[in-house]
């Protein structure tokens, strides 16, 4: 008589994941109380030295849902903004874009494309943030003119699997800056690498961004990110077709550290996603400022993914949403997606 195992196994599998995610929990909470208590609030000495302040934008409505934590998880093309190295994880072609409705009518845009090739992954990025401000030569109610302030910066990735657990990767960025007829240029490079351990379930990433100058010798806000991440999944029902079914996601638990090495102090990120029936899911975070401006605050995020049908049928859309409010500045609307094909 045969005894089928196979319940007594993914009883195993379950108990063991409840009891890393209560691991993680606690860490998240530990990293949550501990970190204000041991970091005074104040104004960095270097704040207000760098220039290119817009390549601190967060690209992607994804990532921000979850409190701006994402170079551990880093499983979509979104990573190109975040940790290049996570580019590994694109199965064949994504594509991105993002529209972020900020403060002071100033908008901010991200568009980013990855391909597989064999085992390399190369990518494409554009990240920019654009308003216009009135100008007056006296006291007038109408403005003489209005003038075009804002950047961008266009980017180059690579990434690349160094065996099965550890992938590498790199973006070059050329940037530009601005301030009516003036402008500024310069170049850039953002290094990451992650490790993805416990059968995919772990992610571990760390990242160096915006390593580089501007022409006039200015620096460039460079940071250093890391993160940490925890995913969960159900496994397909088996069938008797020979079709491969994906596992199915459920939960993803996030935590990142971002270590500005210019001008501001550290903040720290935390958040979760919850997917249900493969194609809704459900996002929180919150973000923990050193700064001397209020930068602590929540986030949350849904997100809609459907495969297309016909014509389309290889093909899947996922629209994504965020939602940051902040009493100081006014709530942020973040509004993106992503098309595999």
């Amino acid at each position: 008589m045969k005894i089928n195992c196979s319940p007594l196994r993914n009883l195993y599998r379950m108990i063991g994941n409840l009891r890393v995610i209560k691991k993680i929990a606690i860490v998240l909470l530990i990293v949550t109380v501990v970190t204000p208590s041991a970091h005074a609030v104040s104004i960095h000495d270097g704040a207000g030295t760098a220039g290119a302040a817009f390549l601190k934008i967060e690209g992607g409505s994804r990532p921000v849902g979850m409190g701006g934590a994402f170079a551990g998880l880093a499983n979509d093309v979104n990573t190109i903004f975040w940790n290049p190295a996570g580019l590994t994880a694109v199965h064949d072609q994504e594509l991105t874009a993002m529209q972020h409705f900020s403060f002071a009518d100033i908008n901010n845009q991200t568009i980013g494309y990855a391909q597989r090739i064999d085992r390399l992954v190369w990518g494409a990025s554009f990240l920019g943030s654009f308003t216009e401000i009135e100008r007056r030569q006296g006291p007038t109610e109408d403005p003489d003119s209005t003038v075009t302030v804002g950047g961008f910066a266009t980017g180059l990735s690579l990434a690349y699997p160094l065996g099965s657990a550890m992938s590498v990767g790199g973006t070059a960025k050329i940037i530009s800056q601005q301030l009516d007829i003036q402008n500024a240029y310069g170049i850039a490079a953002d290094v990451g690498v992650i490790l993805r351990l416990l059968d995919n379930h772990l992610g571990i990433g760390v990242a160096v961004q915006n390593a580089g100058v501007l022409d006039g010798g200015e620096n460039l806000p460079m940071a250093i990110r890391a993160g940490l991440a925890y995913r969960t999944w159900k496994q397909p029902a088996e069938t008797e077709t020979e079709d491969v079914t994906p596992p199915q996601e459920v939960w993803a638990f996030v935590a990142d550290a971002n270590l500005p090495l210019i001008d501001a102090n550290p903040s720290f990120h935390i958040g979760a996603e919850r997917w249900f029936y493969k194609s809704i899911a459900a996002r929180i975070g919150y973000r923990i400022g050193m700064n001397e401006n209020p930068s602590d605050g929540l986030a949350l995020g849904i997100g809609v993914r459907r495969s297309g049908e016909d014509a389309l049928a290889n093909i899947d859309f996922q629209f994504d949403y965020a939602f940051v409010p902040d009493a100081y500045v006014g709530n942020a609307h973040r509004v993106s997606f992503i098309t595999r094909f």
